[in-house]
């Protein structure tokens, strides 16, 4: 007598043998797909960081120095005729040396022109996030509201991005270099 195939079939499930053998078969299956599974997704993951990590300090620390960058962004770009001089030593007193001098120079240059036109600069900080800090340089990107009028006249609206840099000092942190765009 010949066994039919869907008897063989059944004989070989009611080993204990062959059932202990395919149930390891379905766990080594399943466990490689898996790790199939957390190897594409870490992959992924990988592509999407940056080469080198770009914030390098504790959260609290890179909150502080982007709160500093902004508000003195804020100070270092709002500028009136009236009081042009005294703003000019308010808003150097938040930078380093080297950035301070190359803003008095500036800041002498356009004087004469911006008096005479009693230029009246406003600005508003509207957003403000880190894109690099290490210890003791945090540069962060600072979206501004600038207002300006001339001589009373009407005020035009224009929004900035300044990328501000600021070192970590003694006297805590301070514009080391501002962008704007």
């Amino acid at each position: 007598m010949v066994e039919s195939p869907a008897t063989t079939a059944r004989s070989l499930f009611d080993s204990r043998r062959a059932t202990r053998a395919l149930v390891v078969l379905v766990a080594v299956l399943g466990l490689a797909a898996g790790g199939l599974v957390l190897w594409d997704r870490q992959g992924d993951d990988a592509v999407a960081q940056p080469s080198s990590n770009p914030v390098v300090i504790g959260g609290d620390d890179a909150t502080d120095a982007v709160s500093a960058a902004a508000k003195a962004a804020e100070t270092i770009v709002a500028t009136s005729y009236d009081d042009y001089d005294q703003q000019v030593d308010e808003a150097t007193a938040l930078m380093t040396d080297t950035f301070a001098k190359e803003y008095r120079q500036t800041a002498a240059d356009i004087e004469p022109e911006f008096v005479k036109a009693k230029t009246d600069i406003q600005a508003r900080v509207v957003a403000q996030g880190v894109t690099h800090a290490t210890p003791t340089e945090v540069q962060a990107l600072v979206f501004l509201n600038q207002y300006v009028s001339k001589d009373g006249g009407d005020t035009t609206y224009t929004p900035y991005r300044a990328l501000v840099t600021v070192v970590h000092t003694d006297h805590g942190w301070l514009v080391s270099a501002l962008d704007t765009q």
